[in-house]
């Protein structure tokens, strides 16, 4: 059996798996992302409306801007819930996962330079909202490296720091 290609970058903060899918073809990727909320609370916490938090919401966000810079290179992307990400992803509490999406006709070289993408497209989104005079490397970093910056912009006791909810008036 030919050994299956996998590009990944994973750090406590989240992951980015692109695996060949061989069943599919030698071309053809199957990307899965993730973050995790508890990492990115201390980042941040009280920066958005409720239901608003900028690393959900920017994961949220990431297939489509991942979909687009792809299309724009010419290759294909879809959905593809039926392949589970699960096997190759972190276990644990806070983790949120998108659902899949199936990379085809594309090379190793396209596929290193999707998964560089969607870290910085990832980060950039997240810290536009908390900590938007944070300068993001022009490189992108290693795995650790990126997770020592983010733990960098983590605010300390972030809960006590946060603005005050919006509490209606009562009458």
């Amino acid at each position: 059996m030919d050994n299956i290609r996998s590009f990944e970058y994973k750090n406590d903060y989240l992951y980015i798996v692109i695996r060949q899918v061989p069943e599919r073809g030698p071309k053809s990727y199957a990307y899965c992302c993730g973050i995790n909320i508890s990492r990115f609370d201390p980042l941040c916490w009280g920066k958005a409306g409720i239901c608003s938090n900028p690393a959900f919401k920017g994961l949220q966000l990431l297939r489509a801007d991942v979909s687009a810079y792809a299309h724009k290179k010419g290759i294909a992307t879809r959905n593809a819930e039926q392949i589970p990400c699960s096997p190759m992803t972190p276990r644990g509490d806070g983790w949120y996962r998108e659902g899949t999406l199936l990379i085809e006709n594309v090379s190793p070289k396209a596929v290193q330079d999707i998964l560089e993408f969607s870290v910085m497209d990832l980060v950039k989104t997240v810290l536009t909202v908390c900590a938007p005079d944070a300068k993001m490397p022009a490189k992108l970093p290693n795995p650790p490296a990126t997770q020592k910056f983010l733990d960098s912009l983590s605010v300390q006791d972030y809960k006590k720091k946060a603005p005050s909810p919006i509490v209606k008036p009562q009458q």
